[in-house]
Order: C-alpha cells, then sequence, then structure tokens
C-alpha cells in the first residue's frame, strides 16, 4: 500500500491509500496501532494470498491483495497490492515489505519499497520505535464472533483499538487465514476530511500461488519523481519523505 513516507507502517495508514492519491498531506495524521497479526509466519507456507474489497468512504470501491511472497532466513516478504478505485489512474499500486524472521521477531518493517503502475520501484524511509505487525493486545478484545463474508464463514476474535486521533478500528481475525490472519476490518473516523464516512476492507478470497509483484531493484527515494508518478495519476502532491536509510 501507500503508507505515509514519515511514520510507521500502521493499520489505518493500510485503509487510507485512496487519501494519500487525492491528499498532499492529510493521511499523514491517520497513525493507528500496528497491523494485526495473528498467525505465525514461520508456518505460513510462501506464496499464501488473501484478497479483501475496501472502500474508503465514499470514494470508488478498491481491491488489495496481501501476499506472502518470500520467506528466507534474512526475512518474510510480504507484498500488499491494490487496484481500482482512484488508484486505476496510476495502475497497479504495490507495496512491498520485509519482517524480520525467527522467534526474535518484533513487527518491525526492515524494508519497504513501493511500486506505482509500470513505474520503477522505490525504496521509502522506514522507522519508529513499535513494531508494524503485532499480536492482538489483549485488553482490546472484545468477544469471538462467527463473520460470514465473501470468502466464506470464519470463527473470528473482535478487538477493537483507537487511533491517536480518538478513531475507532474494529478488526476480525482468524488464525487459519493466511498470510496474516485478518478477515475484516472497519474504521469509523472524523480526523480525516479527505474522508467521508466509514473504511473497510473485508475478505473476498485466498490462495497459496502468490508470486512477487516487484521484481526490478528498488531506487532509492525520488522525491521529484514520486511526486510526478502520483501528480500524474491523481492530480495531486505527495508528503515529502527523506530518502531510504
Amino acid at each position: 500500500m501507500l503508507p505515509p513516507m514519515s511514520r510507521p507502517f500502521r493499520l489505518a495508514s493500510l485503509l487510507s491509500l485512496t487519501v494519500v492519491l487525492v491528499s498532499a498531506g492529510a493521511s499523514a495524521q491517520m497513525q493507528g496501532p500496528p497491523t494485526p497479526m495473528v498467525t505465525d509466519l514461520a508456518k505460513v507456507p510462501a506464496g499464501s494470498w488473501a484478497q479483501y474489497s475496501m472502500k474508503v468512504g465514499t470514494m470508488p470501491p478498491m481491491t488489495m491483495r496481501m501476499a506472502l511472497v518470500n520467506k528466507s532466513a534474512a526475512g518474510n516478504t510480504i507484498e500488499m497490492s491494490v487496484e481500482g478505485g482512484l488508484s486505476a489512474k496510476v495502475g497497479k499500486v504495490v507495496t512491498q515489505v520485509t519482517l524480520k524472521s525467527g522467534p526474535d521477531w518484533d513487527g518491525k518493517v526492515q524494508k519497504l519499497v513501493i511500486q506505482m503502475g509500470a513505474n520503477d520501484p522505490m525504496e521509502m524511509q522506514v522507522g519508529g520505535s513499535q513494531g508494524q505487525f503485532a499480536k492482538p493486545d489483549p485488553k482490546t478484545f472484545l468477544k469471538d464472533e462467527t463473520v460470514k463474508v465473501a470468502a466464506g464463514s470464519f470463527k473470528t476474535k473482535h478487538y477493537r483499538n483507537k487511533t491517536e486521533q480518538g478513531d475507532s478500528i474494529d478488526s476480525w481475525v482468524a488464525e487459519s487465514v493466511h498470510p496474516i490472519g485478518l478477515v475484516k476490518m472497519e474504521m469509523i473516523q472524523k480526523s480525516n476530511p479527505m474522508v467521508t464516512g466509514p473504511i473497510s476492507m473485508e475478505l473476498s478470497s485466498v490462495g497459496k500461488d502468490a508470486k512477487p509483484a516487484i521484481t526490478k531493484p528498488a531506487k532509492p527515494y525520488d522525491q521529484a519523481a514520486f511526486m510526478k508518478q502520483v501528480m500524474g495519476g491523481a492530480g495531486a502532491g505527495a508528503p515529502p519523505a527523506p530518502p531510504a536509510k
């Protein structure tokens, strides 16, 4: 996806790709709790993917696929690809994150690469003291709940979090859903004027044959080139960011 470049990768930013494409910085204020991950990636087969239908307020619907595309001693690589909605103007937008593997995994993103349409991928800055993925906080657990989505019915655990701005985020997760266990997510937010209405994503299908969408070596972040890509697709700027370290 296209998370705010100067902020850690977060659940709220996962759901605000369209805002980045049409706003010069509003989405950078949508920082929420870590993205919930209830699976053990060591036990998730490479190639596992989950596809979601996404809605961001009154904007056109989008499709997002999350896939575990590579596993190695150096790290586990997850790609999130978004198509449709306003992102259709720039083509498929792919965010590739590499997470540390092994028992000392801390949820932090070690490497972040973004590719917009047919443009060359760029490596972005990552940072933040907290993990970008994490097991849900038991204090935020609401109840066990069977959820029916397009992909079927799942026995899930329902959690509710708050963003730094006080907006609510509900997530329904199940360990059986690979790669990270996400079944459904809903966000009610009032802090971003670019979004009118709720934000949601629901599991629509799953599979095991995912291949990396980003295959070219990533170039260093180039702010002018990145802004040109975004402006060419959505007619708006992108938030500035320092180059990858």
